[in-house]
């Protein structure tokens, strides 16, 4: 019996491992890919972040809306970061200094798809780099749990 609780051990601390590593470097993908957009100039029209999740929680979703042309048309923007998630109060605050409602700030667009735009290409959130401390925890916990699941099979 305990034999086999290890081994469902292992492959969920596996799964859940890499799954979350698998998901970072996606966003680190995303994020990477942003540094070649093309840079323009927006105009803030809000800024601000969403209450926490729970009473508890210090994750604070990022809120942003901006107007910029490209290519000759208009657009408004959403997005923060190329994977928006939440931010912690530092960032928080860093965020609320850097884009204030009415300011002028950069603002990079995919030339692609001009309607796609971030304001801080290539940037990643601190809970994206605490997912993948984590993945890469799990897949360890999964990794030395099999090696000694296999040596005691020995």
């Amino acid at each position: 019996m305990r034999r086999r609780f290890f081994r469902v051990c292992c492959a969920l601390s596996l799964i859940g491992g890499i799954g979350l590593s698998v998901d970072f470097a996606l966003k680190a993908f995303r994020a990477w890919q942003t540094l070649d957009w093309e840079e323009g100039s927006a105009e803030m029209l809000s800024s601000g972040a969403g209450a926490p999740d729970g009473p508890r929680s210090r994750c604070y979703p990022p809120r942003a809306a901006y107007s910029y042309s490209a290519e000759g048309k208009q657009f408004t923007g959403q997005r923060v970061r190329p994977t928006d998630s939440c931010m912690s109060g530092n960032e928080l605050r860093e965020f609320q200094a850097e884009f204030k409602k009415g300011e002028t700030v950069d603002v990079y667009y995919d030339p692609a798809r001009p309607s796609e735009a971030v304001l801080q290409p290539g940037r990643l959130w601190y809970n994206d780099w605490v997912q993948a401390c984590f993945g890469l925890l799990l897949m360890g916990f999964g990794i030395v749990t099999g090696i000694r699941i296999l040596r005691k099979q020995r």
